[in-house]
C-alpha cells in the first residue's frame, strides 16, 4: 500500500522549486542587464573600423605610427581597451596585459600569431595584423570593466537576486505556515487559559494540509472541553439543587425529634454542626458554578475602603473567639466598579480563610492602597493585600490554593471548610479584570495581594 503524499511536503516542494527557477530567472536577467549596459561600447567597437584603421597605420608607418595611434585618447571608446601584442604577448604601446587574461590570450590569441603554417588557420579569436616586413600582431579589444569571471556588478547583481528571492520564498512559507501555527498557538494558549470557546480561524480549519487537520483536532479538542465543562457545571448545579431539599428535610425532622425526646447536647451540637457544613458546601458549590456561567450579575460603583471596613466589623466577633485582632488600613476613596455582592464574598473567604489559620494572641492586617500598574499604558489600580502569622503556605502550592477543592488540612483535621473559599475569591476577581496572588509573609504567615482596576 502506497504512503499518501504529504501535501503539505508538496507545497514546500512546490516553493522551494519555483524559488530555484525564480533565482536562475531573475539572475539571469540581472546579467543581461549589467552586460548590455557595460558591453555597449565594447560591442561598437569591435563592429566598427578601429581594427582597418590598425592595420593602415601599421602598414603606412610601422609599429612607431601604431604607438602613437593607440596612446591617442580619441583612438579608443570609453570602456574598452586596446592591446596589439606581438608573438610573445608584448603590447606595442607597452601596457600589461591584465594576470586573469593571460592564459585565455596564451591559448586563443597568441597561437594564429605564431602560427607558421599556410595551409592551416588555427582558431583566431582576434584580428591578426601584418606588417611590411611580415610580422604579424594580434589585434586584442577587451572590456575594461569585465573580467572572464564576472565582475563586482555582477556578483552584487547575483547577491541581490538570491536575496529578493529568499525573502519572497520566506515570506511564503511564513504565510504558509508561521501565520497558521501562530493562530493556533494563540488558540491553545486561549483554551489553556479557560475560554473554551475559543476556536482557530476559518482560515486555517479550511486548508486541506496537516495544519488544517491539526487545527481541526484543536476545535474539536477545545469542544469536548467545553462540553464536559458545561456538563460539569450542570452537574453540580443539579446536585446542588437536589441535595438542599433532603437538608431541609433532616433540619425539620431534627426539630420535630427535639421536641418529642431532646437529644443530649453534646449529640443535638455534633447534628446541628454537620448540617451546617453539609449547608455551606451545598452553598459553596451553587456559587462556584454560578460564577462560572455568569460571573457579574449587577455592576455599581461603590468603595472598596467602606466595603472593606464593614467586612471587618462582622467579622471581629469570628476573630474575637479565636482571639485574632483584625487591623484595616484603607486609603479614602477607593472606588471601582462590580459587583458588591461577589466583591464582598470574594474578600470574605479570604479574610475568613485568615481567621482560621492565624494563631491565637495574633494580628491579621488588612491595607487597601491606591497604585498604578506596572503594564503600558500604567493604570490606576486598587490594591488590598491580607497578611496573617498562621503558618504559611509551601512555596509549591502558592497557586494550587486558589484551584477548587485544594486543601491544607493537617491528617485528621476536617473542619477547614470546603476548599473552595479561595477558588472562589479567584474567580471573582478575575471577573473584575483584576489579579490575585499569594506570597509567604515576613517573618511568616501568608499575605494574599488583590488587585482590581480603580473607577475612572
Amino acid at each position: 500500500m502506497m504512503r499518501r503524499v504529504s501535501r503539505l511536503y508538496v507545497r514546500m516542494a512546490v516553493y522551494i522549486g519555483a524559488a530555484i527557477v525564480g533565482f536562475v530567472l531573475l539572475a539571469l536577467a540581472s546579467l543581461a542587464l549589467i552586460a548590455s549596459q557595460q558591453l555597449e561600447n565594447y560591442l561598437l567597437a569591435r563592429e566598427g573600423t578601429l581594427g582597418r584603421d590598425a592595420a593602415q597605420i601599421l602598414a603606412s608607418g610601422g609599429p612607431s605610427a601604431l604607438r602613437e595611434w593607440m596612446t591617442d585618447p580619441r583612438t579608443v571608446p570609453d570602456g574598452v581597451v586596446l592591446y596589439i601584442l606581438d608573438a610573445e604577448g608584448r603590447d606595442v604601446a607597452g601596457k600589461a596585459l591584465p594576470a586573469n587574461y593571460r592564459r585565455f590570450v596564451e591559448r586563443f590569441v597568441l597561437a594564429a600569431v605564431r602560427s607558421d603554417e599556410r595551409n592551416f588557420s588555427p582558431i583566431r579569436l582576434a584580428p591578426l595584423l601584418v606588417a611590411a616586413d611580415g610580422t604579424r600582431y594580434a589585434f586584442l579589444l577587451l572590456p575594461e570593466r569585465i573580467a572572464p569571471w564576472g565582475n563586482a556588478a555582477t556578483l552584487i547583481a547575483l547577491l541581490a537576486a538570491a536575496l529578493i528571492v529568499i525573502a519572497v520564498v520566506a515570506a511564503l512559507i511564513a504565510r504558509a505556515l508561521g501565520k497558521p501555527i501562530r493562530e493556533l498557538q494563540l488558540t491553545v494558549r486561549s483554551v489553556a487559559k479557560g475560554e473554551v470557546a475559543a476556536r482557530a480561524p476559518t482560515a486555517v480549519t479550511a486548508r486541506g494540509d496537516e495544519l488544517g487537520a491539526l487545527a481541526r483536532d484543536v476545535d474539536g479538542m477545545a469542544e469536548r472541553i467545553e462540553r464536559l465543562l458545561a456538563s460539569r457545571q450542570q452537574l453540580m448545579r443539579d446536585m446542588s439543587h437536589e441535595l438542599r431539599s433532603p437538608l431541609a428535610r433532616l433540619q425539620a425532622a431534627l426539630a420535630l425529634a427535639e421536641r418529642k425526646q431532646p437529644l443530649p447536647a453534646i449529640e443535638h451540637a455534633r447534628i446541628v454542626t454537620e448540617l451546617e457544613r453539609m449547608n455551606q458546601a451545598i452553598g459553596d458549590v451553587l456559587r462556584f458554578t454560578r460564577l462560572e456561567a455568569e460571573p457579574i450579575r449587577a455592576k455599581h460603583l461603590l468603595r472598596i475602603d467602606e466595603l472593606l471596613h464593614t467586612l471587618v466589623e462582622d467579622e471581629r466577633v469570628e476573630a474575637g473567639t479565636r482571639e485574632v485582632l483584625l487591623a484595616l488600613e484603607a486609603t479614602p476613596d477607593l472606588t471601582v466598579v462590580g459587583d458588591p455582592a461577589l466583591l464582598r464574598s470574594g474578600f470574605e473567604n479570604i479574610l475568613r480563610n485568615a481567621i482560621r489559620h492565624a494563631p491565637p494572641d495574633t494580628r491579621i492586617d488588612i491595607r487597601a492602597t491606591s497604585e498604578q500598574s506596572l503594564g503600558e499604558p500604567p493604570i490606576d489600580i486598587v490594591t488590598v493585600s491580607i497578611e496573617d502569622r498562621g503558618p504559611g503556605v509551601p512555596s509549591d502550592m502558592l497557586e494550587r490554593i486558589f484551584e477548587p477543592y485544594t486543601r491544607l488540612a493537617p491528617a485528621g483535621d476536617d473542619s477547614t471548610g470546603t476548599g473552595l473559599g479561595l477558588a472562589i475569591a479567584r474567580r471573582v476577581f478575575t471577573a473584575h479584570e483584576g489579579w490575585i496572588h499569594a506570597e509567604p509573609a515576613t517573618p511568616c504567615g501568608l499575605r494574599v495581594r488583590i488587585q482590581i482596576p480603580r473607577a475612572c
